[in-house]
């Protein structure tokens, strides 16, 4: 569902390099993460325990905070293409609010079940998607495609930049990784990988089937897709648009699990889970609705907001716990001294 703006262009061909950026810049601001992560190997092999300090549960604030605003974020931009492209002129209110439901009981269920779900999302994405792209290949035109660097760099490392903090799910790594078993770091970069070769597919399609049409469009993606046909599947975009809700469903209910994983850490006697993805679901449903669509859409997707979240998820606050982690050593023996 990305979502074209006047400030970022889509139709050069120096946009499928873009990913390649993704890639280096995802894995300079994970390696705060990543010392984060080998100092609680660490820990596991000692009979030590962070205690739960004042300075942390402050992080775990800013981090229910920041999470909870990219909920709305998330919920924003699919109700402004629900409203835009799917059903233009119709109330959407009663949709969204069901979406925002199931989101909120998926992550009632914990990481495992988003995990399992995850898995068979991204299998039916991959072959819906992959299946588009085949119908959509006698629409590729070589000529949509402009010379390299056409207009010089800087509006190239700018677009990639802003493509990059979309990401702010690499900082929830170091919430979860008590429940993560295996090579985190292998499969950090196999995620890299595979989602910077999506895009860059994606972004071919895009370029090849609209040109400089895909600048003028909202979801220059979604209007690719309604392009494709198959033999008598005339409407494969129906088809695309109900697999693309499942990924909406699927980051919505991580991003509730990750404020409500926040504020469990915060509040020594925090209700019960159920109680408390309860109440963040209501909230965002209330918040949600607000203001109109476009207007909510324009304040969440500020550039400037956007990037500030990232960049404090993502790199400042895991490098001050980091920090905090090595100079204060805030930790504790779990056993009891003989």
């Amino acid at each position: 569902m990305y979502i074209s703006s006047t400030e970022v262009t889509i139709a050069r061909t120096e946009t499928l390099l873009r990913p390649l950026v993704f890639v280096v810049v995802s894995i300079a601001v994970a390696i705060p993460s990543y010392l984060l992560y080998r100092e609680y190997e660490k820990r596991q092999s000692t009979s030590l325990k962070v205690r739960k300090t004042t300075i942390l549960k402050i992080f775990a604030g800013a981090y229910a905070v920041i999470y909870f605003l990219g909920t709305l974020r998330c919920i924003a931009r699919f109700d402004l293409f629900a409203s835009s492209e799917l059903f233009p002129g119709t109330e959407m209110t009663l949709f969204i609010v069901g979406i925002i439901v199931v989101c909120g009981f998926l992550s009632s269920l914990g990481l495992g079940a988003l995990c399992r779900s995850g898995v068979i999302f991204t299998f039916l994405v991959v072959a819906v998607t992959g299946f588009v792209m085949v119908s959509l290949s006698d629409e590729i035109n070589v000529l949509n495609f402009t010379p390299l660097f056409i207009d010089g760099p800087w509006d190239f490392i700018s677009d990639s930049l802003l493509l990059c903090v979309q990401a702010t799910e690499i900082g929830a790594i170091i919430l979860f990784l008590p429940e993560i078993s295996g090579n985190v770091k292998r499969h950090f970069l196999i995620w890299l990988i595979l989602s910077a070769l999506s895009f860059v597919a994606i972004f071919f399609f895009v370029i090849g089937s609209l040109g400089a049409f895909a600048d003028t469009q909202l979801f220059p993606t979604y209007s690719s897709v309604t392009l494709a046909d198959f033999g008598t599947l005339e409407r494969i975009d129906a088809l695309e648009t109900s697999i693309w809700i499942f990924c909406v469903v699927e980051k919505i209910s991580f991003y509730i699990l990750i404020v409500t994983r926040a504020l469990s850490y915060i509040f020594e006697k925090a209700p019960a889970k159920y109680i408390r993805t309860a109440i963040c679901t209501a909230l965002s449903i209330i918040l949600a609705f607000v203001s109109g669509n476009v207007k909510r859409f324009s304040f969440m997707s500020d550039i400037r907001l956007v990037s500030t979240m990232y960049i404090l998820v993502a790199l400042v606050i895991p490098t001050l716990i980091f920090l905090y982690m090595k100079k204060v050593k805030p930790y504790e023996n779990t056993h009891e001294n003989n």
